[in-house]
């Protein structure tokens, strides 16, 4: 028996401006009437997805969160998941307070995302990381972190550069993804990728079925999805090597959906 499984990014795919495309909301209900499953699978924490997602109708049947560092069913509860040592977390933290342009937040499993420090102009905000409350250094040690976002108001050549130090300095104990002007730390063979590699065979086995797989996502830390799986998707305003790696390019994710529903 064979069956259908789509993988969803979020920011710059279905989300934006803060708000979740109405028809790419119709599209994936479209896709669920036909029997098929949808994951979503994003760097954002479970505190995180539930807030981009929550004035929607939109339910997934797994998500993929934190860059692959957990997955929950459909009612967000963990399946499987992986944490920071919490001295990396402080390590990193003090290390980069202070640093120009820069915002540190962190994630949890079970609590709002936190921020660190930051020298953003407090006039500015991302659409990535809507809410956050505050978190001292000190206070680090009585929580069990998932992930350390770093959000850089900065040029390309900058972000890279903070990309290849924190790989050159603890690639050894973590991973670090780039989506779009934010660096993503998660812990160590954590991708968007492992997260589904943890996921599908399960359900393959559970409901006898192998699924054929899309993957639809913008930016660089949606490159492990996109070689993951059987057919790949990304968008015009993709970067290059993106666009260059996936299978097709399409307009809006409502409209790749629409075109395998019809086939």
């Amino acid at each position: 028996m064979s069956g259908k499984l789509i993988s969803v990014d979020l920011d710059g795919t279905i989300v934006f401006e803060r708000q979740v495309d109405p028809d790419g909301i119709a599209a994936l209900h479209e896709w669920q009437a036909a029997g098929n499953l949808a994951v979503c699978n994003t760097g954002k924490s479970i505190a995180a997805t539930k807030h981009a997602l929550r004035n929607t109708d939109l339910e997934f049947d797994y998500y993929v969160l934190y860059t692959g560092a957990v997955v929950t069913n459909k009612d967000y509860e963990v399946l499987t998941s992986h944490t920071l040592p919490n001295e990396v977390v402080t390590e990193i933290a003090t290390k980069l307070q202070g640093m120009d342009n820069l915002a540190v937040f962190a994630t949890t499993l079970d609590t709002p995302d936190v921020r660190i420090s930051s020298t953003i102009n407090a006039s500015k905000s991302t659409s990535i990381l809507q809410t956050f409350a505050p978190l001292t250094i000190a206070e680090i040690p009585e929580h069990t972190f998932v992930g350390i976002p770093l959000w850089l108001d900065d040029t390309d050549e900058a972000i890279d550069a903070l990309h290849q130090q924190i790989l050159s300095e603890y690639g050894e104990i973590l991973d670090c993804h780039r989506n779009q002007n934010f660096l993503d730390i998660v812990p160590p063979n954590c991708t968007k990728a492992t997260g589904l590699e943890w996921l599908v065979p399960r359900l393959d086995h559970s409901q006898h079925i192998h699924f054929e797989t899309y993957s639809l996502g913008d930016s660089w830390n949606d490159m492990d999805m996109h070689n993951w799986a059987d057919h790949s998707v990304s968008f015009p305003y993709s970067p290059a090597e993106v666009q260059e790696l996936t299978e097709q390019v399409t307009p809006t994710a409502a409209e790749f959906i629409r075109k395998v529903l019809a086939q």
